[in-house]
């Protein structure tokens, strides 16, 4: 899963999420130890993180599909989401967000369509595509909704892009990564994102079980910080911290979500057949 997936101020942002060197350098290409992302489906289940300050009587529930498909020259990604929001007094909102992007193995384009709202009420769409003069280089974003306008775009690094150099540079023993990222997902501008490598580990367990294709690979907590405005300080506008395999998935999440701290814990997980590519 892209790192960029669970955002509150968009809060379907990648994972994915959820993706050491400025990011207007391009991934390296491929070494004997290329990273290989496994084309699956998993589901996560969201909750309120215990002791958050939420009330005795109110709740926050929902769960998360999260789809990665390898469809020869491209990566197709599908989130879908649903979170209840129980107060303590009043009725319950439902939150719902959904997104699929297609992105061109090359990194040489981007496609998007992405709606979120709460449920019953009006969604926020947005719809375009993203297409880069060259490699490293900038682009030209073109959209369709919420408006039709064509814009240029700064050198940044798409959302499984980013998620392959995460993997290289956490097993290249670097503790930190910062890159510039373009996901659509919070703005139409590029998000520096500054990410924060653990301890790799081979035999840590999901809370929610065990699962074959997780095994014997390795694994790190990554904590992100997302830099969308220039703040006074110099602090995030917000963070997010998953658990992220060698092969791309990922087993659990933290974000914020409405004020709330809010776990997301895997519980299925299928892998999918690469499509047939001649």
């Amino acid at each position: 899963m892209e790192s960029r997936f669970f955002k509150l101020r968009r809060p379907q942002a990648a994972a994915w999420v959820i993706c050491a060197a400025a990011a207007v350098l391009a991934v390296q290409p491929a070494t004997a130890a290329a990273v290989q992302l496994v084309p699956h489906r998993a589901v996560y289940e969201l909750a309120a993180k215990p002791g958050n300050g939420f009330g005795s009587s109110g709740a926050l529930r929902g769960l998360l599909t999260y789809e990665l498909a390898d469809g020869c020259d491209g990566w197709s990604v599908t989130q879908k989401a649903g979170i209840d929001l129980s107060p303590p007094e009043g009725e319950v909102t439902r939150y719902e967000w959904s997104q699929a992007t297609w992105e061109a193995k090359d990194s040489s384009s981007y496609r998007y369509v992405i709606r979120e709202g709460a449920a019953g009420g009006e969604s926020e769409q947005r719809r375009g595509e993203l297409r880069f003069d060259q490699p490293g280089g900038a682009g030209t974003l073109t959209t369709e909704l919420p408006q039709r306008s064509e814009s240029r775009i700064a050198p940044a690094l798409l959302p499984v892009q980013h998620t392959v150099a995460l993997i290289e540079h956490a097993v290249a023993g670097d503790q930190v990564f910062v890159a510039d990222l373009f996901d659509a997902t919070v703005d139409q501008e590029p998000v520096q994102i500054s990410a924060g490598f653990g301890p790799s580990n081979r035999q840590w367990t999901s809370p929610g079980g065990k699962f074959a294709p997780l095994e014997q690979v390795n694994s790190r907590h990554v904590d992100f910080a997302f830099f969308v405005t220039d703040l006074p300080d110099g602090s995030p506008d917000f963070e997010q911290s998953i658990r992220l395999f060698d092969n791309g998935i990922v087993a659990e999440v933290q974000f914020e979500f409405a004020g709330l701290a809010v776990e997301g814990t895997l519980r299925k997980l299928e892998m999918l057949d690469p499509q047939s590519c001649e």
